[in-house]
């Protein structure tokens, strides 16, 4: 995902490691399988459409991302 980010914005990432934190995901068994067998549901966004999109509105909303902060 780092490296689709990257091509989108046109710049490398700077990647700073830290220890991993206690609420950090270890793994994750994300499934759509049940929706796709009792809804017909398929996904109509690619992951790389989806996350281009995404890039795309923060950059068109960045004042809104400047309020947050941590």
């Amino acid at each position: 995902m780092i490296g689709l980010i990257e091509e989108f914005l046109g710049k490398k990432a700077r990647i700073e490691l830290h220890a991993f934190h206690k609420t950090d995901m270890k793994a994750t068994w994300a499934d759509i399988s049940k929706a796709k067998n009792l809804l017909g549901w398929r996904p109509k966004t690619t992951l790389r459409e989806g996350l281009k999109l995404t890039v795309a509105w923060y950059q068109t909303n960045k004042t809104w991302l400047s309020a947050i902060k941590l």
